[in-house]
């Protein structure tokens, strides 16, 4: 049996304007849970994979991403070549969600991501299991499209140990 491939969906931008990003710590946390129970686990995480597929592109893509909040109309057929690439990372990782075993969705603090919802819903219409680490109780994307709820890094802990053991 292949090992399992988890997909670290969060908060990145959220309602944050220009290039201001939430605290991506919660990342390397989870891995480290996830690697602690999964040592082989395949674990995708979306800020090194964009950083690795847009490269040396990222100040081009930055700067392009920033410009928007000035202009009032935004058509998509407009984009230039730098938002068009970023558009089409925000695809592949949709897709990769999809792809992988477990979507892993962290919203902290009533947070919504409207990235996040969209890795979330791409994994459940896959699927796959999605977990959301969320005090989120009442939120329809996060109840529609997650096979469990849990309040924290503990009970996330606590679910591994529970998912490997229906394996």
């Amino acid at each position: 049996m292949s090992p399992p491939a988890f997909f670290l969906a969060g908060v990145m931008q959220g309602s944050r304007r220009g290039a201001d990003l939430a605290d991506q710590c919660y990342r390397d946390r989870l891995s480290e849970l996830i690697s602690r129970r999964y040592p082989d686990a395949v674990i995708n995480e979306p800020g090194r994979l964009m950083s690795r597929w847009i490269g040396d592109r990222e100040a081009a893509v930055r700067a392009s991403h920033s410009a928007l909040a000035d202009q009032p109309v935004i058509r998509r057929e407009e984009l230039d070549e730098a938002l068009t690439e970023l558009v089409g990372v925000f695809h592949r990782l949709t897709d990769l969600a999809a792809a992988s075993d477990v979507c892993v969705a962290w919203l902290p603090d009533h947070q919504a991501s409207m990235g996040t919802a969209a890795e979330m819903y791409s994994a459940y219409r896959a699927g796959r299991t999605v977990v959301a680490i969320t005090p989120m109780r009442q939120n329809l994307a996060v109840l529609a499209c997650s096979s469990v709820v849990l309040p924290d890094e503990d009970a996330f802990e606590d679910w591994l140990a529970e998912y490997g053991e229906r394996g």
